[in-house]
């Protein structure tokens, strides 16, 4: 299956999906997961709380961008940090008016990942739109290490997209879907820090449902 940049992941033809690639895949009307045919892009964000070694599970934040890991922080812990401070950066970085110059997007990415965000961003920019956040957030995201091996990471995650894209001139909701994706991601060390490199769907549901159902 071909590498997405996840965001969490909206249908919207015309947008350059950065966090979701038109081959994806999607719920169909059994609830299973189905390939998807549309491009998609979604909005939204969150921050870490959790302080265990190899799971984190988080809640979306209002005004957060990065996420900080502190001193002593174990390896699992730091790598899942800098991933949920990519998509913080992604989606600060798509509010308001988009800026795909915002130095954080190069702070959390590298390689096809940066590239494809700037791109999404660039998109959003020309086409009038802007991520916000849902007024009353599902705040389900797990992310799972699943390895590190020198200078390279593979993360798991579930996430429930609830983040809003609308027009930034008239504010029109142009997409307000709730879909719980379940991602795999690589991670890259660059001059001693993480960076997501790339990203893959492994499933969309539509609504909070497949991993996030998990106990």
């Amino acid at each position: 299956m071909p590498w997405f940049d996840h965001s969490r992941h909206r249908a919207m033809a015309a947008c350059i999906a950065a966090a979701l690639l038109v081959a994806g895949t999607s719920c169909g009307d059994d609830g299973e997961a189905s390939p998807a045919s549309t491009t998609t892009t979604e909005a939204s964000t969150s921050s870490t709380e959790s302080t265990t070694s190899t799971t984190s599970e988080t809640t979306t934040a209002a005004g957060a961008s990065t996420a900080t890991t502190a001193p002593g922080t174990s390896a699992e812990q730091e790598v899942i940090d800098r991933y949920i401070g990519y998509w913080n950066a992604r989606f600060e970085a798509n509010s308001g008016a988009p800026d795909p110059n915002d130095p954080a997007l190069r702070e959390y990415a590298t390689g096809e990942q940066l590239d494809t965000v700037i791109a999404e961003t660039q998109s959003n920019l020309d086409q009038g739109l802007a991520f916000q956040r849902a007024a009353e957030p599902h705040n389900i995201q797990r992310v799972t290490v699943v390895e590190i091996e020198g200078d390279h990471a593979v993360v798991q995650e579930c996430v429930v997209a609830d983040g809003i894209v609308v027009r930034r001139d008239t504010g029109e909701v142009v997409n307000d879907e709730v879909n719980t994706h379940n991602v795999q991601a690589e991670m890259t060390r660059v001059d001693g820090v993480w960076k997501v490199s790339a990203a893959r769907l492994l499933q969309r549901f539509e609504g909070v449902a497949g991993c996030a159902l998990a106990s």
